[in-house]
């Protein structure tokens, strides 16, 4: 019993391995052109320093409640963002504003073949999340 049930764990830890590589070798869009790509890893980079920015904004007493592993992840959220000053407040909004003129900037360079190949992935993710949901439902009865 004890062989079968190791052989069953090894088989479940080859196939769960096996599915995260395929997962994360997965291109967004597989038909980039090298403009779109350049574009792709600029908007990146500028998130990137935007993000930071931010963090380099944040004070000693903001850094704490990001720490605080005994507050829940809405929590940390909600505290942090009581504490905001207009300063850092100005930068997330500048910053949400630039990601959205990025997105449509490169929204604008889509083939139709690539927008629909955008929504299909999308809604294949949709789906995963739904049957992940269903799962962990199915699991706490």
């Amino acid at each position: 019993m004890k062989s079968i049930t190791t052989i069953l764990l090894i088989a479940f830890t080859l196939f769960l391995g096996t599915t995260k590589v395929l997962a994360q070798e997965k291109e967004p869009i597989e038909n980039l052109t090298v403009e779109q790509q350049k574009l792709l890893q600029e908007q990146r980079d500028v998130m990137k320093a935007n993000r930071e920015a931010f963090k380099a904004s944040l004070t000693a007493e903001q850094l704490a409640i990001l720490k605080d592993r005994t507050l829940t992840k809405e929590q940390q959220q909600s505290a942090l963002v009581a504490t905001f000053t207009d300063a850092q407040k100005a930068i997330l909004s500048e910053n949400k504003e630039k990601a959205k003129a990025l997105k449509e900037e490169f929204k604008t360079t889509l083939t139709k073949e690539q927008r629909q190949q955008l929504h299909a992935e999308k809604e294949n993710k949709i789906r995963e999340k739904l049957s992940e949901i269903k799962e962990r439902k199915v699991r706490k009865n």
